[in-house]
This record gives C-alpha cells, sequence and structure tokens, in this order.
C-alpha cells in the first residue's frame, strides 16, 4: 500500500523534499505512521515541532490509512 507524504513550509527545506511516497503495511495506523516519520526525521527536525494531518485533517492516531492517503507534515507553529 502506498501513502504519500506531503511537507509543508520550511520543513520541506530542512528534510530536502517537499512530496515523497512511502510502501507500508496493510492496517497501519496513523499513529504508528506518526511515530515511522518522527523517528525518521528527528535527526533533521526537533520532534515537538512537528505537526501532521491525513488527508488536511487532524485524524485520531486509531485511523487506519488507506492505499493513497496523503500525510501532510508541517511545522506546529503553523496549521496547513
Amino acid at each position: 500500500m502506498r501513502i504519500r507524504i506531503r511537507v509543508l513550509s520550511h520543513f520541506s527545506i530542512a528534510l530536502g523534499f517537499d512530496e515523497s511516497s512511502f510502501i507500508v503495511p496493510e492496517g497501519i495506523t496513523f499513529g504508528e505512521m506518526k511515530e515511522t516519520l518522527i523517528d525518521r526525521f528527528s535527526t533533521f527536525i526537533r520532534p515537538i515541532e512537528i505537526g501532521m494531518y491525513a488527508n488536511m485533517r487532524p485524524e485520531d492516531d486509531q485511523y487506519v490509512l488507506k492505499d493513497g492517503d496523503t500525510i501532510y507534515i508541517f511545522p506546529r507553529s503553523s496549521t496547513p
């Protein structure tokens, strides 16, 4: 299953990309994906600064991601 990742604001400069995709297992939750992304990006961005939405809206961590969903990563000081 493929999940799109969109990086907004100055985070795209810090991470070196503004859009990518990941192959993830069926049944992965938004919370699990957030943990994975925070672990991956915490070298470049302090985790406390990272905000994330699924499909341009806040979702519960138990939301089960679907093929083609998009996760937006943005600074907590701004809202997409």
